[in-house]
């Protein structure tokens, strides 16, 4: 919708206002001169989680996952842009006070600035910097979307092991989007190249990681028959990510090494996506990576045709050093497969879309994490030395029902396997409900077991 001002029979000035459902309400100069975008996405979870309250597992409490404004400020059709995110949701998911109150951080999500440098040459990239900015450091597959997909989180190694959401404290990323690949013969595009220097995993919102090494991030994604009109084949999606941690242990102003630099992979560990208290399972220890390079590389690939969406994943994560309070070689790796299918909307059985109100989505996904570590100690961390290596598989289902475009409703189970559980008081086997409390470690240790999560979730993107 235009708009304009006129005085005196003079036109003032002339502006139009749009929204669009997850893109936001946009307020733009008729000349393009300026522009003003606010989105909103909001999610709310009710959890019943296996395990005892006193630890923090609860039953029946929503919690706010995601409460988050979003402006974005742009000049010159966008050339300049900044990208202004807060995130207020403290249940459990990080910033402000977390769930117990026993630490807060900056309520800020996104602090960026964008230079669209694509505007003046097709072949230049958008310039990021800024003091809380976003990187893309792992397969896109692995979750697909937080908000119009099924899965609830990111694939477990990734979230615990890898480079998480790909945020990073201040650095800066180059990104090459939506390239068409026809000039080489490719009848495809380019979805995204990046390359990153920055604090991923590290810095809280432009803070110093007090560290020179700083992380770097790859990703490149391809979408190679985006442009035929093959229904079959026209979906395929292949991406891969990989995110390369120095791990610094030098001390600074007298401190021991252990509270020195902000080390975003001095440690590798597995831990359930429990948002009132997220249960370890297996950790290498903190401070546990000694100084040297820690890598994580995650290939993806992604199918969509009609009403169906097939994800898969593979992920790696590596620590070999002889310098860490547990030396020795630290490894990781993953497998996953999701499905996203919608079943009905108004428009017929296996149609409907985010956008459409009335459609149903089924989603599933399996996954299985494996890490190990080898040391005298076993891996004296969490692990107490009782074990060395661990499985844990997730079984995931979710329904949801799209109330209006974006803005859903949905159930998930989450089913838990592993193949070792620490025993002891306020340990994951006692805390989990898998063993008996004060169960003694000549009888359960090497044991493990299975729990289920559940949580009613509400989804929207505003």
């Amino acid at each position: 919708m235009r708009y304009e001002n006129i005085i005196n029979g003079i036109l003032v000035n002339s502006y139009s206002l749009s929204y669009r459902a997850g893109n936001g309400m946009s307020i733009e100069a008729a000349d393009k001169s300026w522009g003003l975008r606010m989105a909103f996405e909001g999610h709310l979870r009710m959890l019943f989680e296996a395990g005892k309250d006193q630890v923090g597992r609860t039953n029946g409490e929503i919690m706010g996952r995601r409460f988050r404004p979003e402006f974005y400020f742009c000049i010159k059709n966008c050339l300049f842009e900044i990208e202004a995110k807060l995130d207020l949701d403290g249940f459990g998911s990080g910033n402000a006070w977390n769930s117990n109150k026993s630490g807060a951080t900056s309520i800020l999500q996104r602090g960026a600035f964008h230079f669209h440098a694509e505007d003046l040459n097709p072949y230049m990239p958008t310039v990021t910097m800024g003091m809380d900015i976003s990187t893309s450091s792992a397969s896109n597959a692995r979750q697909g979307s937080s908000s119009t997909g099924s899965q609830r989180e990111y694939d477990i190694l990734s979230r615990q092991a890898g480079p998480n959401t790909g945020r990073a404290g201040q650095g800066i990323v180059l990104t090459w989007d939506n390239r068409s690949l026809s000039s080489i013969g490719i009848p495809g595009r380019l979805s995204r190249f990046q390359v990153s220097s920055a604090s991923i995993s590290e810095g809280d919102d432009g803070a110093s990681s007090f560290k020179d090494r700083r992380n770097y991030g790859l990703y490149l994604g391809v979408e190679p028959f985006q442009q035929l009109k093959n229904k079959w084949i026209r979906g395929l999606k292949f991406d891969i990510g990989a995110w390369f941690c120095n791990v610094d242990k030098r001390a600074f102003n007298g401190r021991a090494a252990a509270t020195t630099a902000e080390n975003g992979c001095d440690r590798m560990r597995l831990r359930d996506h429990g948002d009132a208290a997220s249960q370890t399972i297996f950790d290498t220890g903190a401070d546990s990576v000694g100084g040297g390079l820690y890598h994580f590389v995650q290939p993806g690939f992604q199918w969509e045709v009609g009403p169906y969406r097939l994800r898969a994943v593979t992920g790696y994560a590596v620590a070999d050093d002889d310098k860490g309070a547990e030396p020795g070689k630290k490894r990781g790796r993953n497998f996953m497969i999701g499905h996203d299918l919608f079943i009905w909307s108004p428009k017929g059985f296996l149609t409907g879309s985010a956008t459409t109100a009335g459609s149903i989505m089924l989603g599933t996904h399996f996954e299985r994490n494996d890490m190990s570590c080898t040391t005298a100690a076993r891996c004296s961390g969490i692990n107490g030395g009782q074990f060395h290596r661990e499985t844990l598989l997730l079984r995931e289902w979710d329904i949801y029902y799209f109330i209006a475009p974006r803005m859903s409703v949905g159930y998930s189970w989450l089913w838990y396997d592993a193949s070792n559980l620490r025993t002891g008081k306020n340990r994951a086997g006692e805390n989990l409900g898998v063993f008996p409390v004060n169960c003694p470690t000549a009888t359960c240790r090497g044991r493990g077991g299975d729990w289920l999560d559940m949580s009613l979730d509400w989804r929207w993107y505003f």
